[in-house]
């Protein structure tokens, strides 16, 4: 019995050491892709979407229903800066999981929520919807590869034109 009882207690302090190790590694890079997420809508609502996705660009199915749309760095500029509307979006509830062997590949799901104006008047003021990105690391730097956008129930997606 008291074998059996060690064998358990030393299985619980192995557990708890490779919690602490993750926490350790992964919680800074968790906090920073928060972060991003929260900086990148920041960034989107003030017209500035400078460094948001990777330069080699971005897949992304956003609101309105379209089909998947691989972006450059300049499509993904001119969609947003150069749009009459303006994404007065937060994010809420961000879960973030790693992947590759490297760990420096990141899947973030959210929730958006807020309006978007034109001309400072409000034209959609109950958006919400999922949001999933897929994030790369590259020099300390959480980019986004990929991003997927669908309406919420009772929500209203967006309509770019």
């Amino acid at each position: 019995m008291f074998n059996k009882l060690k064998v358990k207690e030393l299985s619980m302090q192995k557990i708890s050491i490779i919690i602490l190790i993750s926490t350790f590694l992964f919680g800074s890079d968790i906090n920073k892709i928060k972060e991003t997420i929260h900086s990148n809508w920041d960034k989107v609502a003030q017209k500035n979407v400078t460094g948001l996705i990777h330069p080699d660009g971005s897949w992304m199915a956003n609101s309105e229903g379209g089909f998947w749309n691989f972006q450059t760095v300049q499509d993904n500029k001119t969609l947003i800066e150069d749009s009459p509307n303006t994404l007065n979006l937060k994010a809420h509830h961000i879960h973030v999981d790693f992947y590759g062997s490297k760990k420096d590949l990141a899947y973030a799901v959210y929730y958006l929520s807020g309006s978007i104006e034109r001309e400072g008047k409000v034209m959609i003021s109950n958006y919400r919807t999922r949001a999933s990105n897929l994030l790369k690391k590259e020099k300390g730097k959480w980019l986004t590869v990929g991003a997927h956008y669908s309406p919420m129930h009772s929500g209203s997606g967006v309509k770019f034109d």
